[in-house]
């Protein structure tokens, strides 16, 4: 009763009619004043802000000219392999040796083969020469003795000549019969044919020389011709023994892995060991789950994490997209571009992935040499071989694009 007897007192009293009511202190109009600021600072960045959807995916660093291998050019059994991992290595540097059984049982075959021409070539040519000698000296008394031959005949014939004149003047007196002068013209034109006959045999004697040089000189020439061919098989299978008994560097290079050892047979094309080419840039391979990654275009902004690296520290790795395939990758080509298998699996473990390249920014001004999104980045290097996760920024929408269609869907419209 005390308490509301004074309380009816300071209503009544007159003094106070003249206080202005406090609907409010300065702190809440402080509280106000904010409230409102983040409000209106909603509103811009919903009209103004961007929100970026991401696709994500696990890859490596590598250097730009990536990884190949290094092979074996023909069947053979690895001799010696010239190289450790970790060792840098010149275009054109012998890297491993392979033993080529097979080409050096050719060679030696060539070189049997080669060996047995040229003996019957030379054997050839020394019986050539023998029968050249006996051929002209039996030539030569074929000669003398068909053209005594002739003179003989040339001296029948003249005589058979005479009497057949003779006869036949004897013939229209009377003094001879008919039948004696045409035996006579008989025996003369039977020495007449064999004159005849000598002489062409005589011209002949010349036509079987040339025939029988002729024939020699076609079997020296054929054995001639083998000869160059089994000389230029030897020296291709020489060559071809020098090509492929050394497994040689087609670039410049680190080595990863030794993928055969001393003692082991390999085939024509069997990697013998794993090439990183060396390149002064590093570049991000990245293998996006494919529903994703088929919204991955050439341009895109990606922010790369190498797994050496704290994040929330240092950032991200700034690049761009330079390459995606249109088609997911295969577990061989995988391979062929990372050159480990077990990575490959892993990478694969959500299915066929699309391949996205990365080009990274270089910055001359941080420790790494390359442009980080929050910081200048590590001190430590960042090497070649690092895996890597990897987010491409697929496409940036206003918050308010977003919002708005919750609110049409909340109030039906």
């Amino acid at each position: 009763m005390i308490f509301r007897k004074v309380a009816l007192e300071r209503l009544s009293s007159p003094e106070q009619l003249d206080q202005l009511l406090q609907v409010t202190n300065p702190r809440g109009w402080l509280a106000l004043g904010a409230m409102g600021a983040l409000l209106l600072t909603a509103l811009a960045w919903s009209i103004l802000g961007s929100i970026p959807t991401e696709a994500g995916g696990e890859g490596i660093l590598i250097r730009q000219g990536g990884v190949t291998n290094l092979v074996a050019a023909e069947n053979g059994q690895v001799e010696e392999v010239l190289v450790s991992v970790g060792d840098a290595i010149r275009k054109g540097q012998v890297v491993a040796r392979v033993r080529q059984e097979e080409l050096l049982r050719q060679i030696q075959d060539s070189r049997d083969r080669l060996a047995s021409v040229r003996s019957e070539y030379s054997e050839l040519l020394r019986y050539a020469g023998e029968q050249e000698r006996l051929r002209d000296r039996g030539l030569a008394q074929q000669r003398a003795n068909l053209e005594q031959s002739i003179r003989s005949l040339e001296r029948e014939v003249e005589l058979a000549r005479e009497r057949v004149t003779a006869e036949r003047d004897l013939l229209k007196d009377g003094l001879v019969t008919k039948q004696t002068f045409l035996a006579s013209e008989q025996r003369l034109n039977d020495a007449q044919d064999r004159l005849a006959g000598a002489r062409l045999d005589l011209n002949g004697l010349e036509l079987k020389r040339l025939e029988s040089a002729q024939q020699v000189e076609q079997q020296l020439e054929t054995r001639l011709a083998s000869i160059r061919e089994l000389e230029l098989e030897l020296r291709e299978r020489q060559a071809r023994l020098g090509e492929s008994a050394r497994v040689v560097s087609s670039h410049d290079g680190r080595v990863l892995e030794i993928l055969a050892d001393r003692g082991d047979v390999v085939a024509p094309g069997t990697p013998i060991l794993n090439l990183e080419v060396t390149s002064s840039d590093l570049m991000a391979i990245l293998f996006i789950p494919a529903a994703a990654g088929k919204r991955v275009q050439p341009g895109m902004p990606v922010q790369v994490s190498p797994s050496t690296v704290k994040r929330e520290e240092f950032g991200s790795m700034l690049g761009k997209v330079v390459w995606a395939a249109e088609f997911p990758s295969t577990q061989k080509g995988m391979v062929r571009v990372l050159g480990n298998e077990a990575l490959v699996m892993k990478l694969m473990e959500e299915g066929p992935p699309i391949q996205v390249n990365v080009e990274l920014e270089r910055d001359a001004a941080t420790p790494t040499g390359y442009r980080w999104s929050s910081s200048i980045g590590p001190s430590l290097s960042i090497s070649s071989g690092t895996l890597a996760s990897g987010s491409v920024i697929v496409r940036r929408e206003r918050p308010i694009r977003l919002i708005l269609p919750k609110v049409r869907e909340k109030l039906g419209l």
